[in-house]
């Protein structure tokens, strides 16, 4: 069989293979998923990549509910590094089917344990509801009607995930329009998710940096006060935080504070009140038995996700509003 996919070079690690060269017309900046190869005489339309985002694997057929909202029967919720990109064969006479099966030999051959796969009816749930909500950031058009032969695949390998989308381009506009696709072509979606705790980038806060933000902006924000999730227990890694608060508050005895325990939008909203509500009252706790003299100055509060500082759509944004604040009490 002439396989039109090049074969993946397999290194100990599972995801670091040898790259072929890419294409002229690829769009600048663009690459191939890390241990991920492309299908012969294809370019690159869409490339991007999150050091850490969220994504949701279909593990099923597509269904829907009111306000016409793709659903999966059946999906997974990763986390992690995420490279995503579509590809656009410049031979139409080759067929999507041709394109899904020499990647689906190769993922097999590489030691990728097929999840799910889906054709035809199981990726539309009718009435023009299409299974392309997962694609539907690539360049406009690409995905967005419905094309022939379309078959997706989700895979696993370690601690990686893969998404593949493949159909033939049908008709339509994309923009912008040097990256249209010929009518019939086959195009492709590749989304790589290498699942991986996030970088942690929230810096400890001095005493002095507490106060300053207190005086400025009658409250400081936190990071440093680490919970499992779904947990109110203080974690060990909260011990410098909380030498630095028992520093501000014995630098200031008459200083009195408010302990709000902020949650982001995971869960159920009086769930998360109630999260809150304990995280600041362990903080307040933890407080007391370092200086048992400030207990009666801290009062703790949790408002769940009432106040985000950052959209809840994205982990980076998750991540900024689950903090603890100091506010001061000014009367």
């Amino acid at each position: 069989m002439n396989l039109k996919l090049i074969a993946f070079v397999a290194l100990s690690t599972g995801l670091s293979f040898s790259l072929s060269a890419q294409s002229a017309d690829d769009i600048p900046g663009s690459k191939d998923p890390a241990g991920l190869k492309r299908y012969e005489g294809t370019r690159t339309t869409f490339y991007e990549e999150k050091a850490f985002e969220s994504y949701t694997l279909p593990l099923g057929k597509l269904t829907k509910k009111p306000g016409n909202v793709n659903l999966f029967a059946k999906s997974l919720t990763l986390e992690g590094k995420v490279t995503k990109v579509t590809y656009v064969s410049n031979e139409p006479k080759r067929t999507a089917l041709e394109v899904f099966k020499n990647y689906q030999n190769e993922l097999t051959a590489g030691g990728w344990e097929t999840l799910w796969e889906g054709t035809g009816e199981e990726l539309s749930a009718g009435k023009g509801l299409l299974f392309h909500s997962l694609f539907a950031n690539r360049p406009g058009g690409t995905f967005a009607i419905c094309h022939p032969g379309a078959r997706y695949l989700a895979a696993k390998k370690g601690g990686a995930h893969l998404a593949l989308f493949v159909a033939n381009y049908k008709s339509g506009t994309v923009t912008p329009k040097n990256l249209q696709p010929q009518p019939g072509v086959p195009v492709i979606a590749v989304d790589l998710i290498e699942t991986q705790a996030m970088e942690e980038k929230m810096v400890l806060v001095k005493a002095e940096e507490m106060a300053s933000g207190i005086i400025q902006q009658g409250s400081v924000n936190l990071y440093g006060f680490h919970f499992d999730t779904g947990s109110a227990a203080l974690k060990p890694e909260s011990d410098a935080t909380l030498e630095e608060v028992a520093k501000l508050l014995k630098s200031d005895p008459a200083l009195r504070l408010l302990v709000v325990g902020h949650t982001d939008t995971v869960g159920k909203f009086e769930g998360n009140i109630e999260l809150s509500q304990n995280r600041a009252a362990s903080v307040v706790a933890a407080l007391g038995k370092r200086l048992p003299s400030a207990a009666s100055r801290l009062t703790p509060c949790g408002v769940g996700y009432q106040c985000p500082i950052a959209s809840n759509s994205s982990e980076e944004g998750r991540a900024k509003n689950r903090r603890v604040a100091l506010v001061k009490v000014e009367n």
